[in-house]
């Protein structure tokens, strides 16, 4: 395989082995993304005129595959002094960016013999036409923010100033209308509208609803109405998005675009509108369809709505039905709740490699983690053994010094009683010697104290 600095050099499309027809506009991706080469330098590069460059940049921005960078635009016309000439438009990566590519470097990688040999992709799809997988059932709902018990209203205007706004009631869109009861009991909800709001991903409808009463005469017939409080809840739809196989398989999120417009859409609505709003939730899980041919199948469904109109479950999140009216010819359509169920529908082969690239990517992922996690693991054991022996060390040392110094303390507490011990008991045999002489002394001087009866002295014992 070429290095990146030699395919740079002799450019992918320019290999013999690969075929310019049909890859025009990821050539211009590549060198309009990749090499960064201004439109008028693509169509030199390229050899071809400038309106066929400017028709596949419309494709790629209708595709989502680049966006206009409108902000650094209006940034360099501000900044740009008055001799700078040769303004352009800026293109950057897309939403869908890394979809194309993955689509080059699989170009690239099949630039050698192998590309010219590389079959056809297996498909459950007549030959010439490419499976598609359409997002669909895209329905929000976003509430009005709560105010205590009730809910923030928008600021009241007359019907001229909401018709000036683009919204306006619907025609003959009231509900609960009755010409039984009382005049003021005819009220419900009624239907307004708003202009379709046009983005990347295709039109968007915003539906509201408002409390409507009748304003009747004395025969009790209808001679206007009175418009109140408008619905706690506002109802957003957006169209089908159209995703290849290879989207549907490599984007991480392909309702993440959807949610960036809805979230756009709230965003006008309380801007120009004054609607509080929180934010936008699924009425109902968006599903993912594509079709097949498939004439058994066909026959099969044709029979079974005879008798049960419902759709055919043929696994678990996968349904099938005839929804596009295209039975008699062989196809079905099938329903999926992720986009990888409808790729491997729409494409197994490439959903099947799709699958095993991740899981060795995966288990390459896992290998260098655990890795990394060993080393860390040993790095830390032999850290913390080094920590324990300098505990050990510092707690046996503080041990023994504790020792040491109650050792002295004890010793010198066990001195501290033994000479009070030493000079109490001086002083009481001291006391006692001092009594014996006493007594000896008044003896001899014939001073002693007479002896009661049945008492004797140690002298009496003598004789």
């Amino acid at each position: 395989m070429l290095t990146k600095e030699t395919q740079r050099e002799t450019r992918w499309w320019q290999s013999g082995n690969i075929s310019r027809r049909g890859k025009a506009r990821w050539i211009v991706y590549d060198l309009l993304i990749n090499e960064r080469l201004i439109a008028a330098r693509i169509a030199e590069t390229m050899g071809v005129g400038r309106p066929a460059v400017s028709k596949h940049i419309k494709s790629l921005l209708k595709d989502r595959f680049i966006v206009r960078a409108t902000g650094l635009e209006e940034h360099y016309s501000q900044v740009k002094n008055g001799s700078v000439t040769g303004a352009h438009k800026v293109y950057i990566s897309g939403p869908k960016g890394q979809v194309a590519q993955q689509k080059i470097e699989h170009f690239i990688s099949n630039m050698g013999v192998s590309g010219a040999s590389t079959p056809s992709e297996a498909t459950r799809l007549p030959a010439g036409v490419e499976p598609t997988i359409d997002l669909h059932r895209l329905d929000f709902q976003v509430k009005l923010i709560p105010d205590g018990k009730n809910y923030r209203q928008p600021p009241n205007r007359s019907m001229e100033q909401w018709k000036e706004l683009g919204l306006r009631p619907k025609k003959g869109k009231r509900l609960g209308f009755s010409l039984m009861g009382r005049p003021e009991h005819r009220s419900n909800w009624g239907h307004w509208e708003w202009d379709n709001i046009e983005t990347d991903l295709g039109e968007f409808k915003v539906h509201f609803k408002r409390r409507w009463r009748s304003v009747c005469d004395e025969d009790n017939n209808e001679i206007g109405i009175d418009w109140e409080d408008w619905s706690p809840t506002i109802r957003i739809t957006g169209p089908r998005v159209h995703l290849t196989v290879q989207e549907a398989l490599t984007l991480d999120n392909p309702q993440g675009p959807v949610g960036g417009e809805v979230v756009a859409i709230v965003a006008k609505i309380t801007s120009k509108l004054g609607f509080t709003l929180g934010l936008p939730m699924h009425r109902q899980q968006p599903e993912y369809g594509t079709l097949i041919h498939d004439p058994e199948l066909a026959k099969a469904i044709k029979e079974r709505r005879k008798t049960n109109p419902k759709m055919l479950e043929i696994a678990d999140g996968i349904t099938v039905d005839g929804s596009h009216e295209l039975l008699d010819e062989g196809f079905v359509h099938i329903d999926c709740e992720t986009p990888e169920q409808a790729a491997a529908q729409a494409a197994p082969i490439k959903a099947i490699d799709h699958t095993m690239n991740r899981i060795t990517d995966m288990m390459e992922q896992f290998r260098a983690m655990t890795d990394s996690s060993m080393e860390a693991i040993e790095e830390h054991a032999v850290r913390t053994t080094d920590n324990i022996s300098g505990q050990l060390e510092n707690q046996l040392g503080t041990i023994v010094q504790q020792l040491q110094y109650s050792m002295e303390e004890s010793i010198v507490r066990m001195q501290q009683r033994f000479n009070e011990w030493l000079d109490q008991f001086a002083q009481q045999q001291q006391e006692r010697i001092a009594r014996v002489i006493v007594r000896f002394e008044q003896r001899l001087q014939g001073n002693a104290e007479e002896i009661r009866e049945g008492q004797r002295t140690l002298f009496d014992f003598e004789d």
